[in-house]
């Protein structure tokens, strides 16, 4: 029952990526924090979600191929990492971007699939996945990575042309408009926002389903 569930709610999440995807992309007018064709990819909106979605589309390959086995550890890592990103997505928007832009923005056209009905499907699924073993805490780490990736990449192209002040067209989420020493605190709390969320799951995790030691 557990392993069907998860798999309707990964088909969900292709689905549903796919159809936010082509909504953005698509899209007559610019909206707020959303961008017409690829230049939609330069959000960790967009590549969260995405990432997301892959990690769904490999579940469920591995799924119907291998219906009676168990999870492989790099699958149940992959599972943590992408229900990591979207959650991070998720917190943003409700404790940051929200409150900065309007929730009336954030959950508009696109962004409502990307910002709150993808990364909520997500977290749910992620109760439903069966660890095949006991994973030690150390596994977490895993779902700080492409936070940090994507904050690495952001902090080097805001540097490079940096006019001593934020380019709205870099600094796509305005974190460096108070300078980089508040910026640089917001990346890094995004990433423990990142590591936190991750702890989360793999503690529910082990405790719904008490794989053995």
């Amino acid at each position: 029952m557990q392993k069907k569930s998860a798999l309707i709610l990964d088909i969900a999440i292709v689905i549903f990526v796919i159809f936010a995807l082509i909504l953005m992309m698509t899209a007559k007018t610019d909206g707020s924090l959303s961008s017409r064709g690829l230049s939609a990819f330069k959000y960790y909106t967009v590549q969260s979600n995405v990432f997301c979605a892959i990690a769904s589309l490999v579940m469920i390959i591995f799924t119907m191929i291998r219906k009676n086995s168990e999870i492989p550890d790099w699958l149940y890592v992959l599972q943590l990492t992408g229900t990591t990103v979207v959650t991070v997505t998720f917190l943003v928007v409700v404790g940051f971007l929200g409150p900065v832009y309007g929730y009336q923005n954030m959950y508009l056209r696109a962004n409502l699939w990307f910002h709150l009905i993808v990364p909520v499907i997500g977290m749910i699924k992620m109760l439903f996945i069966r660890p095949k073993r006991y994973y030690p805490f150390s596994i977490t780490l895993w779902g700080i990575l492409p936070t940090f990736l994507y904050g690495a990449v952001y902090s080097v192209i805001n540097a490079v042309g940096w006019t001593g002040k934020s380019n709205p067209e870099t600094d796509i989420y305005g974190f460096l408009f108070w300078g980089w020493g508040i910026g640089i605190l917001f990346l890094l709390s995004i990433c423990l926002l990142s590591w936190l969320s991750a702890i989360v799951f793999r503690f529910f995790s082990m405790k719904i389903h008490k794989p053995a030691k």
